[in-house]
């Protein structure tokens, strides 16, 4: 029998070894091997077995282990993998290792001993301490640890004397790099299911709906539209206990799971059942236990972010994905999949039921639901019965605006005016800037020049607390500088605004004012964000300000006022998608206010207060934003009207690059099948080092897949001998 080999290196087909008769039993589809590559070894995972070997240069050399008892992955989840391995155009091995939870990377063999039960009678003194350490372990040690207990000089003289007798026996083994034991028990709750509360009208439609679909135990998939308030949660509760009823497990997925610990919290006390949680903050171990809790069936509802995805359910009986407009669901860098569409996969194969759920649905939704692909259920009214927050744009260009802010403030009087009076009815206030840092950029008043990252094609943004300059893609830092490196004069100025600046300006403004600031700086690890969140939730902060952050599903009973102080700063960026991102983000972030029994107030500061998003979201009217984004998309040939795939090319030698951009624009010209944009140099040129260009392909005539393949195949062959790295990002999210 030969076995064809998931390895994790980057070459896109299967590597074929042959497998020894002393393994015929153990190794089957799923499990994890070990193989020879090169004069080492490497973990990788049997893809399919075959009579014949499947042809490839080289030696066909024989497996040297299996390591897992049983299968890791079973056949629903390889027709998962090979689905992404196709569709996204990845090697096999990069998405095997994307799917498994750290489990690639072996040591390597390690050496235990052991002692028998009457091994250790007449032995000399010299030889007795370490032969009773053995007798203690019936399992064995491994000779590091002897070594750390014993130390490494004469150990070996010890071990070599006790084998002559007799009484040692000694085994080598593959053992992981990572601990596969349960650092952190699969969490559970152990006091009595909280009772949820009674449901509306429109949440009754809902969920009578899902039932039906639970019942039939078919693939159906749903389009949630629900308000920002509108009780989505509770949907999601009482879907998950129709599955559990008809004892099937239950798939949650969320943006971020650090961002939503009211959310885990919730399910911690709403289901007594075995919850597991991924999260990037566990080990591979933890990792790895709850992955077995998920394969054993133990573990009924799982709660996590897009990587959640190819956990290895047995009985999948229901996918959740909260805030499915949410780019985090994206990869970005690796296997570039998105998770909100491996749901859909995976849902139809499992014949699982699907809810996709936001307040602000993405365009590409909206257009499966028109054509019929979805199912649309609607929640339009809150479910407190509050009524959605009184909206007001404010025209930072308009004179009686202007008047009220001094140079270099970012609070106009009217925005001033509101919060003090917040305050003083002893109410909470959510400043939303999604602009991390202190500004932007710092640069020479003189000649204009700003200072820029060595390895990013960015400039580098002023942090005060840190007390420098920082690159938000490289994380280079660099101290102020005085003077221009270009002319040498001393005229460097800030430019721009970030939250940090925005913190100062509030507490000069209102110094009695109990602030927390929230974004990538501040929130630190995990204990520090919840202790953020928790504290403006129970009003220990009257204030909170911060970046995307702060607007993503949160609920705070007393928060009355919210202030978008510059809208912008998402709108005009070089995307397609930048004015679908402002209406969701500036709407995700006012329905914060007013959710229970205190009405809310939005106040959203621009330059641009004609623009159709603002509008939209200032109106709550997610149809009128609907309907002209469609009319751009449309005329543009983006998504949802045509597909894309981006193909990038990097290098950290800039004429490489360019001499790789002169050929294929050659090449490119003979293409039919599909429409070809570039080569161009990506918006971000430069990123950590490496110089980049990148080609746009839209569907035209033929296969997308089929042109984009025969052009990742003539830039291979282009690049051989060169340090170019390709890259594919089919239905790509952005275009940095």
């Amino acid at each position: 029998m030969f076995a064809q080999v998931a390895l994790p290196v980057p070459r896109r087909n299967l590597f074929t070894y042959a497998v020894p008769d002393l393994l015929l039993e153990d190794c089957r589809p799923g499990c994890l091997v070990l193989a020879p590559v090169g004069r080492g070894s490497r973990v990788g995972v049997v893809w399919e077995l075959t009579a014949e070997p499947v042809w490839q240069e080289g030696e066909i050399r024989p497996l040297q282990d299996v390591l897992s008892d049983g299968p890791l992955l079973d056949d629903a989840l390889r027709h998962l993998l090979d689905w992404i391995t196709r569709y996204y155009m990845q090697p096999i091995g990069s998405v095997v290792a994307t799917a498994l939870p750290g489990h690639l990377g072996f040591d390597r063999k390690r050496r235990y001993l052991w002692l028998g039960g009457e091994g250790g009678a007449n032995l000399p003194p010299s030889l007795l301490p370490l032969a009773k350490a053995l007798q203690t372990r019936k399992g064995g040690l491994t000779e590091e640890t002897l070594a750390r207990n014993f130390g490494r000089e004469g150990l070996q003289g010890c071990v070599r004397q006790l084998i002559a007798r007799g009484v040692v026996a000694t085994q080598e083994t593959w053992q992981p790099r990572h601990r596969t034991d349960v650092g952190e028990k699969v969490d559970k709750v152990d006091r009595e299911s909280v009772v949820g509360p009674t449901l509306n009208p429109e949440q009754v439609i809902c969920v009578q709906a899902l039932e039906t679909a639970l019942e039939s135990g078919l693939y159906t998939p749903f389009l949630l539209e629900g308000i920002t308030g509108s009780g989505k949660t509770e949907v999601y509760f009482q879907a998950v206990e129709g599955c559990l009823q008809r004892y099937r497990q239950a798939l949650l997925l969320v943006p971020e799971i650090a961002l939503t610990p009211q959310l885990v919290a919730r399910y911690r006390a709403r289901f007594p059942h075995h919850l597991a949680i991924f999260h990037s903050g566990m080990t591979d171990s933890q990792r790895f236990a709850h992955w077995q809790e998920i394969q054993k069936g133990r573990a009924q509802v799982v709660i996590g972010a897009r990587s959640a995805i190819f956990a290895p359910f047995v009985r999948l009986g229901l996918v959740v994905v909260d805030e499915e407009h949410d780019g985090s669901y994206k990869q970005e860098g690796g296997v570039p999949y998105h998770a909100r569409d491996m749901a859909v996969v995976r849902s139809r194969a499992a014949k699982a039921v699907l809810i996709l759920g936001s307040a602000t649905p993405c365009m590409e939704s909206l257009a499966n639901v028109e054509r019929g692909r979805y199912r649309h259920l609607k929640l339009l009214d809150r479910a407190t019965g509050a009524a959605l927050p009184q909206m007001q744009v404010i025209d930072l260009k308009a004179p009686p605006v202007r008047e009220t802010m001094p140079p270099g403030r970012l609070l106009s009087g009217v925005l001033r005016q509101a919060i003090a009076e917040t305050l003083t009815r002893n109410q909470q206030v959510l400043l939303f800037l999604n602009r991390r840092g202190y500004a932007p950029s710092l640069l020479c008043r003189r000649c204009g020049t700003p200072v820029t990252c060595p390895n990013c094609s960015v400039a580098l943004t002023l942090h005060k607390h840190r007390r420098g300059l920082l690159c938000h893609y490289c994380d280079h830092w660099q101290p102020i500088v005085d003077v221009c490196g270009v002319c040498g004069q001393m005229s460097m100025a800030h430019l721009g605004f970030g939250t940090e600046q925005l913190e100062e300006e509030v507490r000069s403004t209102f110094p009695e004012a109990r602030v927390a600031r929230l974004d990538r700086d501040t929130a630190g690890g995990r204990g520090h964000l919840e202790e953020i969140l928790t504290g403006f939730r129970d009003s220990v902060f009257q204030i909170l300000l911060g970046t995307q952050m702060v607007a993503k599903g949160h609920h705070f009973p007393n928060l009355a006022l919210v202030g978008v102080v510059l809208a912008e700063t998402s709108l005009w960026q070089p995307d397609f998608r930048s004015a679908e991102r402002t209406f969701q983000l500036v709407t995700q972030v006012a329905g914060r206010a007013g959710r229970d029994r205190i009405p809310g107030r939005v106040m959203i500061q621009t330059y641009d207060p004609a623009h159709y998003a603002l509008q939209a979201a200032a109106g709550h009217d997610l149809q009128r934003f609907v309907t002209i984004e469609k009319g751009f998309r449309r005329d543009a040939g983006y998504p949802p009207f045509q597909r894309l795939i981006l193909l990038r090319f990097s290098t950290p030698v800039q004429e490489e690059g360019e001499r790789l951009r002169l050929r294929l624009k050659e090449l490119m010209a003979a293409e039919q099948e599909a429409k070809l944009l570039g080569p161009a140099p990506a918006p971000l040129f430069k990123l950590r080092g490496w110089f980049r260009w990148q080609v746009l392909l839209k569907e035209g005539t033929g296969s997308l897949h089929a042109a984009a393949g025969r052009l990742l195949q003539q830039a291979e062959r282009l690049a051989v001998g060169t340090q170019i790295r390709l890259d594919v990002d089919v239905d790509p999210d952005s275009f940095f």
